[in-house]
């Protein structure tokens, strides 16, 4: 999958690619902590650009996907760029909510506005295929609804509530919209419990909050 990334990436006119970028995601499957930290940080690095999805972000996904399944049972925990410290599937599952925002109908809108066209025009272009993943996307979220570690938790409902967006995947709202208010019940941890409302609000407050959003620096934030 690593090599895919790589040919994706030579055949991408405008992404810069990292020398040593096989390395880098090869150490995401590594037992290093290290190895893996370091593979993270690349991994928020050059597969999108605002406005642009590049096209090595679609075997990206299927590695983070095929990562995820052999993360289950992993608790080492693994500090990420936005400082950070969960196992790695946390981080993943942050990742993949990212990468499906991303290509959500409301980065479309601003694609347009900024150049003039969808990105959606051409039936091959990496938007397309990054958003034919997101059934794939979901699954893999809704995989660590119960996960023992309750930041992995928040990331896997967190990365569920944006995918259910789609209407493909409407049919999830009810569950997801439940399991987050469950996870709010439960939760003690205040500062979790503010990540967790802001990452959750668009559930709508009857399902999640009775409260607004509080405010909150910007280095508590989900990124």
């Amino acid at each position: 999958m690593v090599d895919d990334i790589v040919r994706a990436g030579a055949a991408e006119e405008y992404w810069w690619s990292d020398p040593d970028m096989r390395a880098l995601l090869h150490g995401l499957a590594s037992d290093d902590p290290q190895s893996v930290t370091m593979g993270l940080s690349y991994l928020w690095g050059p597969f999108i650009e605002c406005p642009n999805v590049f096209r090595p972000t679609v075997p990206a996904v299927r590695y983070v996907l095929a990562l995820l399944g052999r993360q289950a049972g992993d608790d080492t925990k693994i500090r990420s760029p936005h400082g950070r410290l969960r196992p790695l599937r946390g981080h993943l599952l942050t990742w993949l909510g990212y990468v499906a925002d991303e290509v959500g109908d409301v980065r479309v809108r601003e694609f347009v506005e900024l150049a003039g066209f969808s990105p959606l025009e051409s039936p091959t272009s990496a938007w397309h295929a990054v958003r034919e993943l997101r059934p794939q996307m979901y699954d893999a979220a809704a995989a660590f609804l119960d996960d023992p570690h309750p930041g992995v938790r928040l990331e896997a409902i967190a990365a569920a509530v944006v995918l259910v967006r789609v209407p493909e995947l409407a049919v999830h709202r009810p569950h997801i919209a439940a399991t987050a208010r469950a996870f709010l019940d439960a939760c003690t941890d205040p500062v979790r419990k503010r990540w967790a409302v802001e990452a959750f609000h668009e559930m709508g407050s009857a399902y999640v909050a009775d409260q607004p959003v509080p405010t909150q620096p910007a280095s508590d934030r989900i990124h």
